[in-house]
């Protein structure tokens, strides 16, 4: 694990200066140096500080030092709502973190429910100019942040004791009990798809499905499975429920006080590890599996079609229980940025 890790880094630091000239963009005569805190919510294994670290890496190399980055990984600087807060202040004046949904809760539309039913369908979804990035962009901007992309982590599937029936037909009783977390986005969708579920608290899973109380739980993609519920679980079923999909941010006094040239600097450099954050994603969703797969786990997987079949009815019957957080407008807007 520690190797892939080791080359994701060199592979994404290396990425990150590809194109970039060897030399400063920027437009700005002032030599006197900067520096900018970087918070984020992943440890320090996690593919997002590879990414940091190449943002970091190209920045700096881009501005001559006068720019720098100090990143802080693992909450050292807060959880993800107190950052979202002091990015808001611009006492922090960078983040990668989930969005609370207390000021706008399209914030959290990043984690609708098939809001893409694969990886080639999400680098659609959160592509430069695309629906959703525009109108986060303009969501962000509302409270004093700019945003710079989405980042994929990974699709979320279910790892449970026994098989469920019927995996592939939506709404048939799968005569398990699932745990969920307790947000509408995960619940909704697995119940439309058939599983009975629990809202345990995420710290109790692993004792849960040790003594019995639920069957399995849902709500993190192939890489937890492996790392933290392999032991327990016996079939795992990646139906690619939610993306979790974080997001890049900066205080927006902080980006519009660069120069011009600087602030296209920040953009690529964020830009460059949204777009390849799809593919390090994937690539880890696959890499997992197997090894679940060789220590013993059936990796059920479903195809394109079924996939598609479930993303299509989840968005049908399921999404309209979200009119009132997100308005019915925006969710018809969403629908149709997606056909």
């Amino acid at each position: 694990m520690k190797k892939i890790l080791i080359l994701l880094l060199v592979f994404m630091v290396a990425f990150a200066t590809i194109g970039c000239g060897g030399g400063s963009t920027s437009t700005s005569d002032d030599d006197e140096s900067i520096t900018f805190r970087y918070a984020t919510q992943h440890p320090m294994e996690h593919p997002a500080q590879a990414a940091a670290e190449a943002i970091k890496a190209e920045i700096e190399e881009r501005t001559d030092g006068r720019i720098l980055i100090e990143i802080y990984p693992s909450n050292i600087l807060g959880d993800w709502t107190q950052i979202y807060d002091e990015v808001m202040m611009g006492t922090i004046e960078i983040a990668h973190i989930s969005v609370p949904e207390k000021y706008d809760p399209r914030t959290a539309a990043g984690f609708l429910p098939y809001l893409a039913s694969d990886f080639d369908e999400f680098a659609k979804v959160i592509e430069p100019g695309a629906f959703l990035p525009t109108i986060m962009a303009e969501i962000q901007a509302n409270v004093g942040i700019k945003f710079l992309g989405y980042f994929a982590e990974g699709f979320a599937g279910i790892g449970l004791v026994k098989p469920a029936s019927d995996p592939t037909v939506i709404g048939a009783e799968k005569g398990v009990l699932c745990r969920v977390p307790g947000i509408d986005a995960f619940k909704f969708p697995t119940e439309h798809l058939g599983y009975r579920t629990s809202t345990i608290p995420y710290a109790d899973v692993f004792s849960a499905i040790q003594t019995g109380v639920v069957d399995g739980w849902m709500g993190g993609p192939p890489i937890l499975n492996y790392m933290y519920f392999s032991d327990l679980i016996n079939y795992y079923y990646h139906y690619s429920i939610v993306h979790e999909a974080t997001q890049l941010l900066m205080n927006m006094n902080t980006f519009n006080s660069l120069s011009a040239g600087d602030q296209k600097i920040f953009e690529e450099a964020f830009l460059r590890q949204s777009s390849g954050s799809v593919d390090v994603a994937k690539d880890l969703d696959d890499y997992y599996m197997d090894l679940m797969s060789d220590k013993g786990i059936e990796v059920v997987t479903f195809t394109k079609e079924e996939l598609e079949g479930f993303a299509r009815s989840v968005r049908e019957n399921v999404w309209p229980r979200f009119a009132d957080a997100y308005t019915q407008e925006f969710l018809d807007d969403l629908v149709e940025s997606l056909n």
